[in-house]
């Protein structure tokens, strides 16, 4: 299927925020990856996280973006603060500031949230089981999801420069937070 949701346009979003991020040099060291056979098994993350040594020491913080170019309702999920509450707050200020409507969830039991659980569905997951931290952004499923109507005209221009806005001002905001963390626990 052409995929233009999922996922060239969590790949779009990767390589916005990269070409950001060379010309407003960040903090930390970032690394942007577009990963492949993540419904094998998340196989291509999953060689990621082998292939770098002593992974929790260094890594900080995974941000995973998947499916975040079309939603109706001009909302995104931005899961993983579930797990890991000390994102939570960073990601409500950031919130606050974007067009976008950012909601929680999507990374705990279907049982407590009555909502799908994503925290092992994405990229992401790889990461999570040796306990990085991470951030997952992306839209619920929609009419065309999987589906060779997954294309290109489908997507919503404003909502998507919107996402991609978030999602860059989103890196930031965590490199900057991730200093401070730094520096307070010293």
């Amino acid at each position: 299927h052409p995929g233009a949701d999922d996922n060239a346009s969590g790949v779009a979003a990767l390589l916005a925020a990269a070409r950001h991020l060379a010309a407003h040099r960040p903090q930390h060291t970032m690394v942007f990856a577009a990963l492949d056979a993540e419904e094998q098994g998340l196989q291509g993350a999953r060689a990621l996280v082998r292939s770098i040594p002593d992974v929790l020491s260094r890594v900080a913080l995974n941000i995973n973006l998947d499916m975040v170019s079309r939603n109706e309702r001009g909302e995104i999920y931005a899961a993983g603060s579930h797990h890991y509450p000390w994102t939570r707050p960073i990601l409500e200020d950031i919130r606050k500031r974007s067009h976008v409507r950012i909601l929680f969830g999507h990374d705990q039991p279907k049982a407590e949230s009555g909502l799908d659980d994503w925290t092992m569905l994405s990229d992401h997951g790889a990461f999570h089981e040796v306990h990085v931290p991470f951030v997952y952004f992306g839209v619920e499923d929609h009419p065309d999801y999987h589906k060779p109507t997954d294309t290109v005209e489908r997507i919503d221009p404003a909502f998507f420069g919107d996402v991609v806005e978030m999602i860059v001002e989103a890196i930031r905001t965590f490199d900057v937070e991730l200093v401070r963390s730094a520096v307070a626990r010293r």
